[in-house]
């Protein structure tokens, strides 16, 4: 799995302005069964997204390149993989 950290780096106005073109963004990847959950972070620096199993970070990364707020300089993205010892049902790996 796959935990992948945005930084915001611009006010929260600017941020906010792409926060919906953010969100219509990630749609894609839960039609494609790629996240588990994302959010922002109640510090409000920031957000995360939590990754399936089954893609790598290189592909993550290229995907994430084209996140709006990637695009329009608002954020920028740090992963962290690690390896699920127990998950609940519900989070099992994709099929």
């Amino acid at each position: 799995m796959i935990i992948a950290e945005v930084s915001y780096l611009a006010s929260p106005e600017e941020v906010q302005a792409q926060r919906p073109a953010h969100r219509a963004f990630l749609n894609g990847f839960y039609e494609r069964n790629i996240l588990l959950a994302s959010g922002p972070k109640t510090t409000g620096d920031g957000g995360i997204l939590i990754v399936r199993d089954g893609i790598s970070i290189d592909e993550l990364e290229n995907l994430l390149a084209q996140d709006p707020f990637v695009t329009s300089g608002v954020g920028q993205y740090k992963f962290t993989e690690f390896t699920a010892a127990k998950t609940a049902p519900e989070l099992s790996p994709k099929k």
